[in-house]
């Protein structure tokens, strides 16, 4: 798995394990909506969660989306200034998820590289 995945799934450990109430993968899983088996390996940088999961467990736990992201390490120190233009893109036209994910395919198409 990517560095990125690793990084994020141990920034959504991080969040979750440095809650008052030490909520469990389960704890967590139900709130989010996922399977406790898919958390886990999110958790462990085996799996990269889509954009809608991601959404979900950001809710669950209380912080934005780009809260996930940053003081992750996936930064160079700024990536919420990063990333807020974005999401403050989405919310300001009331983007679905599935909007988000057309979004991201043509972002995808621009900058993936000659394959």
């Amino acid at each position: 798995m990517t560095d990125l995945g690793k990084k994020l799934g141990q920034r959504i450990r991080d969040l979750r394990t440095q809650r008052p109430e030490r909520w469990t993968q389960e704890d967590l899983a139900e709130r989010a909506r996922i399977s406790v088996s898919f958390l886990s390996m999110i958790e462990r940088g085996e799996r990269v969660a889509h954009v809608e999961t991601l959404a979900n467990l950001s809710e669950a736990l209380g912080v934005s989306l780009s809260d996930l992201f940053a003081g992750s390490g996936l930064d160079d120190g700024d990536s919420a200034d990063v990333v807020r233009p974005l999401s403050e893109f989405a919310r300001a036209r009331r983007l679905t998820a599935r909007d988000v994910e057309k979004l991201l395919g043509v972002a995808r198409a621009m900058f993936s590289g000659p394959g």
